[in-house]
């Protein structure tokens, strides 16, 4: 027995609901597809903001330890021969050499000083270019930390003007804390101010960028 055909009006039923279910599918197929496209671009802002702070963190240490031993060679006690006779011969070719010996001796030191400090100027600048990336990257502290590393550099050129205007009566200790600035581990690594803030700068930078550069982080 054959079985009734269906009406105009069953088989437009059916075509609506076969339309709705479309609809449906197809509006679970366009959340679908946001959802994945949503997680592939967090997934890929992660991976290039991870790409960069390695990049970042690589970058500023290699800054970091080029201040560090560019502080150290500035900072070295042993004043050598040769350059402080490069800086007599600087002084008198500008005619800025004293006549009288004292006057000589001390203006050479200084421009000493000042030809060691300009030799690392490169290096204080590639610092000083890392901190915008570093406060956006890492936070404040990091790039506090790296201000106040390249700011040594400073103490050390006012050291340098200090110990110029020394007198035979000028004040043992504050001798001392100016050839404290100028000269690395003196009178000992431990008690050298200058050298224990250099040391917890560079021991902050490393803290934030070292696990950065590290597989197992």
């Amino acid at each position: 027995m054959m079985e009734p055909a269906w009406t105009a009006t069953e088989w437009a039923a059916l075509g609506d609901v076969l339309s709705g279910v479309g609809t449906v599918i197809g509006a679970l197929a366009v959340i679908g597809a946001a959802y994945l496209a949503s997680n592939t671009f967090d997934s890929w802002r992660k991976q290039t903001l991870s790409q960069r702070r390695i990049e970042q963190a690589e970058r500023i240490l290699t800054a970091t330890y080029k201040v560090r031993r560019g502080l150290s060679l500035v900072r070295a006690p042993m004043l050598w021969g040769y350059e402080q006779q490069k800086a007599e011969d600087y002084l008198r070719e500008k005619g800025e050499l004293p006549g009288d010996e004292a006057g000589k001796k001390k203006m050479t030191i200084a421009q000493l000083y000042f030809t060691r400090l300009n030799a690392v100027m490169d290096d204080r600048k590639l610092l000083e270019e890392c901190q915008p990336m570093a406060r956006a990257l890492f936070g404040e502290k990091l790039e506090l930390a790296l201000e106040a590393l390249n700011h040594q550099f400073q103490r050390v050129n006012a050291a340098v003007q200090a110990q110029y205007r020394f007198e035979e009566n000028t004040d043992r200790k504050f001798r001392e804390s100016i050839e404290a600035v100028l000269w690395e581990g003196y009178p000992t690594p431990k008690e050298n101010e200058l050298d224990r803030e250099i040391d917890e700068q560079v021991a902050t930078i490393e803290k934030h960028c070292v696990p950065v550069l590290r597989l197992e982080n």
